[in-house]
């Protein structure tokens, strides 16, 4: 999956050190399925690993309705390097518009001289 697949993610001009997550546009597919794709960006300086984004799709009164995750293709990044990841939540019926995207890692210290 190529970021030309996610053309409603913004500039990625001066980003914070940090880890990112941004989500794209929600469709459903033919089957009644939300997606809903995006991608991760390892902005932190060192390389990480077992990467693991959440999502929390929220109801119309604000509540959560769903809580999924998934691994990247990648779990492992490079500094500046990044991964994509897909979410479908099966028969959900609707795009996805009122969620929350964070992941969980580790760094990764395999390469590390002590």
């Amino acid at each position: 999956m190529g970021i030309e697949e996610f053309p409603a993610i913004e500039s990625f001009q001066r980003l914070p050190k940090k880890i990112i997550v941004k989500g794209g546009d929600s469709v459903v597919n033919k089957n009644g399925d939300a997606e809903l794709g995006g991608i991760v960006i390892n902005n932190l300086g060192q390389s990480v690993c077992d990467i693991v984004v959440h999502l929390i799709v929220f109801d119309e009164k604000e509540m959560p309705a769903a809580n999924v995750s998934v691994k990247p293709e990648q779990d492992r990044l490079e500094q500046g390097n990044m991964a994509s990841f897909k979410f479908t939540l099966e028969k959900f019926g609707q795009p996805v518009k009122n969620f929350y995207l964070y992941a969980n890692w580790k760094y990764d210290d395999s390469q590390w001289s002590v």
